[in-house]
């Protein structure tokens, strides 16, 4: 007859000091761990998983069988808060168990990563053309807004980002990926209490200046201004776009420049197809408007301030870890575009949309050598040549030159209204394989996009 299988228990509270309420959908978690081989994992004999984990105090009493436990074995406990599959506290400390301990057992959580959100983040870092200030809002769905001030430069000296944030496992650095063209690099420190600037492979940079962004005592998030492109949908008089940068979806406010966004909407949108979503290019603002739901709080809107272009048929880029090679052993294209070394096609000119020619008529491109600060391209008749600067976000374009081809009259002024435009380039940026040229004012001057 065999004998019945006995049972036992390990019962206690988890709690943690800093006063902080937790997400309603946070999950507390609780194993006894057998750790008694160092060159093994530890094998866990007992759980106890609580969903939603509420606020502390955690009281928790986990099962296990005596058949589990040896003479040999070396017995802890190990505690976790997760939100959404991020880990927000955990024990840090060895809490032995089953060798003789009084019950209950007390187990004070430590705050890791960056702790409770939304937060923001503030710090002036030491640039090339002096002091930036730097200021990061992280909020709890994975979306980070960034503003850069830079100190030294007159006004217009503010640029905006918005994208997804993560974790890296193993690491822990905080890698924000948004409309820039390359990755951004922080590492938190002391429980979130700081965040590290990092050089753009990812690694601390070597200076005695300042590296660091100061948590601040009380989430204060921007409202950024920036180019964006999202599916925008209008139907039943309401607008939303969902944003290719973040994939967060907001309603889109009747103002601004909404009317022109809506007639090249309903212009475009299939007749059969109402509230079809089609991919559009803005210049907006993010910021707070009043609900169109009575009795519901103010929320994130989006502002139309100038219309761009309007793409039936596209839809957002889709998400890429790193660039991979096709069937054909080809590589596909990159989810985000570098600036130099990539050919851009002009898709608008001070906001109206540039249909590609025909030949004779050659495309409208640009080409920022990766080697030297050269630059090519075509103006639609004849071939540019001429220099570039490049410092961070800011551009200048100089000793523009071209061939002497003569060509219809309409394709000659788009060409001299081309070359007019990148003269007066001051800043870049680059959403996903859009990249976009503006001038001291931030107004966009061109849209160009990626060629395959």
């Amino acid at each position: 007859m065999t004998a019945p299988a006995m049972a036992g228990t390990v019962s206690g509270t988890a709690t943690f000091r800093e006063r902080i309420a937790l997400p309603p959908d946070a999950v507390f978690e609780v194993v006894i761990e057998d750790y008694a081989r160092a060159d093994a994992p530890a094998t866990v004999i007992g759980r106890q998983r609580i969903a939603p984990a509420g606020q502390p105090p955690f009281r928790f009493s986990i099962p296990y069988k005596d058949s589990d436990v040896t003479p040999r074995g070396r017995y802890t406990l190990r505690a976790t808060l997760r939100h959404q599959g991020r880990l927000l506290f955990s024990s840090d400390t060895i809490t032995p168990v089953l060798s003789g301990q009084k019950q209950p057992v007390e187990l004070l959580l430590k705050q890791v990563g960056f702790g409770a959100l939304p937060a923001s983040w503030q710090g002036d870092i030491p640039g090339a053309g002096g002091a930036i200030r730097w200021h990061v809002d992280l909020a709890a769905d994975g979306t980070y807004q960034l503003r850069q001030i830079f100190l030294n430069r007159p006004q217009p000296n503010a640029f905006d980002d918005i994208g997804r944030w993560r974790l890296e496992p193993g690491t822990g650095r905080l890698v924000l990926r948004g409309g820039r063209e390359a990755p951004v690099f922080l590492q938190p420190l002391d429980a979130g209490a700081a965040l590290r600037k990092l050089d753009l492979e990812g690694a601390p940079i070597s200076s005695a200046q300042n590296d660091r962004l100061k948590r601040l005592p009380q989430p204060a998030p921007i409202d950024p201004r920036l180019q964006l492109t999202g599916m925008f949908t209008y139907m039943a008089d309401a607008a939303s776009i969902r944003l290719c940068a973040t994939s967060q979806r907001l309603p889109v406010a009747m103002e601004g420049d909404f009317l022109a966004l809506q007639r090249a909407y309903l212009q475009a949108r299939p007749s059969d197809k109402p509230g079809q979503p089609l991919l559009v290019g803005l210049q907006g603002l993010i910021t707070q408007r009043p609900s169109m739901e009575e009795g519901q709080p103010p929320r994130r809107t989006l502002v139309v301030e100038k219309f761009g272009t309007i793409n039936p048929g596209q839809g957002c880029p889709k998400p890429a870890r790193a660039q991979k090679r096709s069937g054909r052993g080809q590589p596909r294209r990159q989810l985000v575009a570098p600036l130099r070394g990539t050919t851009w096609k002009l898709l608008a000119l001070g906001g109206e949309t540039v249909v590609p020619r025909q030949p004779p008529g050659r495309a409208i491109e640009l080409q920022l050598s990766a080697e030297n600060l050269r630059l090519a391209g075509s103006g639609g008749c004849n071939r540019l040549m001429g220099g570039f600067s490049l410092e961070g976000e800011t551009i200048r374009f100089f000793q523009l030159a071209s061939t002497r081809m003569a060509c219809s009259p309409e394709v000659m002024a788009i060409e001299q209204r081309y070359t007019e435009a990148l003269a007066l380039v001051r800043r870049w940026s680059i959403d996903k394989r859009s990249l976009m040229l503006q001038d001291a004012s931030g107004k966009t001057l061109l849209l160009l996009q990626a060629g395959e």
